[in-house]
């Protein structure tokens, strides 16, 4: 809608230009029983990614430590992801000491009951169905952001309709990127390369061919040598004749 009006008034969409941007207002943060909802969907993710860390792997694609709410469990995700990269084991030991190295209990958002408390969430669903919850919550308050952006623009009675429609596109750049990670969950892993012989080689029978052309000839197949080249050259025998 965006591209059309631009269209429509003439002119082509540029970038915004960082001396004329607008601030961004602060995110809407989940209040009432919405937040309630939203804290407990990132502790059963959390609880079910320590139970199951294999699960991390394809999910890392997908869901990124600022989409959860609460900062300390951004802090749990950052360090179930690096125990996960590096091989480690993950159980509640693990992610305690992984988090007080990043510094996640000094400034306050953890402390180790907490950590070992949400390492232990009884969980009864599948780690992606709460993911997919996290980023839906996360995809929600991106879209609050961008409204809030878009309508402090169009209040600014300073800003020419081509400044209006570049600024509320730059506003609408981080809810596409969110929906494009959303669309990725959606559509799940990409499956795995088949295993086959690969397109670029040629067919079995025609390299077979190529083998059998190309193999040196055995020795039973060689012609056997001729009766000129056993007898001696007319030239040896005339020396003979000569010779005393």
């Amino acid at each position: 809608m965006l591209d059309n009006l631009g269209r429509r008034w003439g002119f082509e969409p540029r970038p915004v230009e960082p001396n004329t941007a607008v601030p961004e207002p602060t995110a809407t943060a989940p209040a009432g029983q919405g937040a309630e909802r939203v804290l407990a969907d990132e502790e059963f993710l959390l609880g079910a990614l320590t139970a199951h860390p294999e699960q991390l792997s394809q999910m890392a694609a997908w869901l990124h430590p600022g989409d959860f709410a609460d900062p300390g469990h951004r802090q749990i995700y950052r360090a179930l992801g690096a125990l996960r990269h590096r091989g480690e084991p993950v159980d509640e030991l693990t992610v305690l000491w992984e988090c007080q190295r990043r510094g996640a209990l000094a400034d306050g958002s953890l402390d180790a009951e907490r950590v070992r408390r949400i390492c232990h969430v009884p969980v009864a669903g599948s780690a992606d169905y709460f993911g997919e919850q996290v980023l839906d919550s996360f995809l929600l308050r991106t879209a609050a952001t961008s409204a809030q952006q878009v309508h402090a623009l169009a209040d600014d009675n300073f800003l020419a309709p081509g400044q209006l429609i570049s600024h509320a596109r730059h506003a609408l750049v981080p809810l596409d990127e969110v929906s494009r990670r959303r669309a990725a969950a959606d559509a799940g892993p990409e499956p795995e390369a088949a295993t086959t012989q690969p397109p670029d080689l040629p067919p079995p029978a025609r390299a077979a061919a190529a083998r059998a052309r190309s193999t040196a000839p055995r020795a039973e197949n060689k012609a056997p040598p001729s009766a000129a080249a056993s007898s001696p050259a007319p030239s040896a025998r005339r020396s003979r004749r000569s010779s005393p």
